[in-house]
């Protein structure tokens, strides 16, 4: 619900901009900047994203420290992303192609009857994207995108009496569309939705302290973190809302 807040309140404020005469003025002129790379245009930019990041395999730790150990702590099913990116828009208008980077970071705490109950996740993903754009003219793009990834998630644990720092990686995809509002040749202002398929189900442990606590079975250096026995897999899977600024050279 709150990522579908923030699209629609984005979409709101965008749609009272588009309906100001000022703004369509000033927005008449050829959007793009100066041209580069043999009539293609580039442009730069920041995002601020919010996404559903259900992490089952730690949410089985929180559940079984809530039962057993009265943890206040939530599960983790939201994340925040910091993303970069980088876009050759061709000649042609209609194809793009862009350079993502992002920062990802998911945490929950809280305490119990075996001191601090904390889940911490934090790592990046790095996605070359494909851009189609069907729509286009002097204020709004419309756009689809998708591409194949990698991305790497480090985590630490305070179960408890164990604490656990392990980290895992793995390749993706991601697809998404979304809406570039340009109100000024130079600066656009945009908001899209992405699905991304990334997970990572083996998480290697660099180092841990204390005994096992809860159903947390395997914290071996340099082996497999385990609950229950088995992997516990992280996600940077997830849909994600992301508000964008775009500079046009």
């Amino acid at each position: 619900m709150k990522i579908l807040s923030v699209i629609l309140l984005a979409a709101a404020f965008l749609s009272t901009l588009i309906l100001n005469p000022d703004v369509a003025q000033a927005a008449g002129k050829k959007r793009g900047g100066k041209s580069a790379f043999a009539g293609g245009s580039l442009s730069v930019g920041l995002g601020l994203g919010f996404a559903t990041a259900e992490q089952d395999g730690l949410n089985q730790i929180i559940s079984h420290a809530k039962a057993t150990s009265q943890a206040t702590t939530a599960e983790m099913k939201a994340a925040t992303e910091y993303v970069g990116h980088a876009t050759f828009r061709f000649s042609n208008n209609l194809v793009a192609i862009q350079l993502r980077p992002s920062l990802f970071t998911q945490s929950e705490s809280g305490t119990g009857t075996g001191g601090n109950y904390n889940y911490k996740l934090d790592g990046f993903t790095f996605f070359p994207l494909v851009r189609i754009i069907p729509l286009s003219n002097d204020i709004i793009d419309f756009y689809i995108q998708g591409g194949i990834g990698y991305g790497r998630l480090s985590g630490d644990i305070t179960n408890g009496p164990t604490t656990v720092s392990f980290a895992g990686s793995n390749f993706g995809a991601q697809v998404g569309l979304g809406a570039d509002f340009c109100f000024w040749p130079e600066h656009c202002f945009g908001v899209e939705g992405n699905y991304r398929y990334l997970p990572i189900q083996r998480n290697i442990v660099s180092s841990s302290n204390g005994t096992l606590s809860n159903n947390i079975t395997q914290v071996t250096s340099n082996s497999e973190l385990e609950a229950n026995g088995s992997d516990v897999e992280t996600k940077l899977s997830g849909i994600s809302g992301i508000l964008t600024y775009t500079y046009n050279f």
